[in-house]
C-alpha cells in the first residue's frame, strides 16, 4: 500500500513538474512574441531614419558639398540610424536569451 503511494506521489511530482515548465516556458514564448513585435516597430523607425539619412544626404550634395557624411543634419541622421539599430539588435540579442533559457528547461 506505501509503496503504491510513494509511486503515486512520484507520479504526480513528475506531472506537476512537466505542467511547471510548459507554463514557464509559455510565458518566455509570450515574452519572445513581444519583443518581436517591439522589432517589426523598430524596423519601421529604422527603414524611416534611413530616409530621412538619404534625404539630408541628398539635399547636402545639392548644396555643392564634396563629402556629405561631415555636415551636421548628414551627422544628426546617422546618429538616430544608429541608434534605432541599436535598440533593435538588443532586441534579437533578449530573443536570443530567453531562447537558450527553453531550450535549457
Amino acid at each position: 500500500m506505501n509503496d503504491e503511494k510513494t509511486k503515486a506521489m512520484g507520479t504526480l511530482n513528475t506531472i506537476l513538474r512537466y505542467a511547471k515548465v510548459f507554463a514557464v516556458n509559455t510565458l518566455r514564448r509570450v515574452l519572445i512574441l513581444g519583443r518581436l513585435t517591439l522589432v517589426c516597430w523598430q524596423q519601421q523607425r529604422l527603414r524611416c531614419a534611413q530616409r530621412r539619412l538619404g534625404k539630408a544626404v541628398l539635399a547636402a550634395l545639392e548644396q555643392g558639398e564634396v563629402n556629405p557624411m561631415l555636415t551636421e543634419g548628414v551627422k544628426d541622421a546617422l546618429d538616430k540610424a544608429k541608434a534605432v539599430q541599436a535598440k533593435k539588435d538588443r532586441q534579437y540579442q533578449a530573443v536570443a536569451a530567453i531562447r537558450e533559457r527553453i531550450r535549457a528547461a
